[in-house]
């Protein structure tokens, strides 16, 4: 599986990079489900490149992160793109009913996705997948260094805020 990943990381990252087109949208901001009940800002830094920053409530605990993202115009549909990039995240939860069992975890990304803008409306779509590595995990309550996470898939919507 690991293999799959990296080699479907490389493929996409090669496949037409150079042949970025313009986003839809400056900013946008909105809400990421499938992690939890999370905020999601994104913003474009060029024409293909945006940040999406994340943060809320996840598993009784608290979750936030980043990931720098690189876009790509799908020809054959207007207004939808894929995109591909990598970030980090901070998870925090508690587990049972007396708060008892606390939990932090700190995790690298990749991530990979499809993100549809409406013309129309002031809104963005996207369906996103992302696998991780946890750097750091307290849940032995001794630290666990380097562990493969199968990843999140997460749906989040977006009001745009600037065209």
């Amino acid at each position: 599986m690991k293999k799959i990943i990296i080699a479907l990381t490389m493929i996409l990252c090669f496949a037409g990079i150079n042949n970025m087109q313009a986003q839809n949208y400056k900013s946008a901001v909105g809400a990421k489900l499938g992690w939890g009940l999370i905020g999601s800002y994104k913003t474009f830094l060029s024409e293909s490149n945006a940040i999406e920053v994340f943060a809320g409530f996840r598993w009784s605990g608290l979750g936030a992160g980043a990931f720098y993202q690189i876009h790509k115009d799908i020809n054959e549909v207007d207004n939808l793109q894929w995109f591909i990039g990598g970030g980090a995240s901070v998870t925090t939860w508690s587990y049972g009913l007396t708060g008892l069992g606390s939990y932090a975890e700190v995790g690298l990304h990749f991530d990979i996705g499809l993100e549809y803008t409406f013309t129309d409306i002031p809104l963005n779509v996207s369906l996103d997948y992302a696998p991780g590595f946890v750097v750091f995990d307290t849940y032995d309550y001794t630290g666990t260094l380097g562990r493969l996470r199968l990843g999140y898939g997460s749906l989040t919507a977006r009001y745009i805020l600037k065209r």
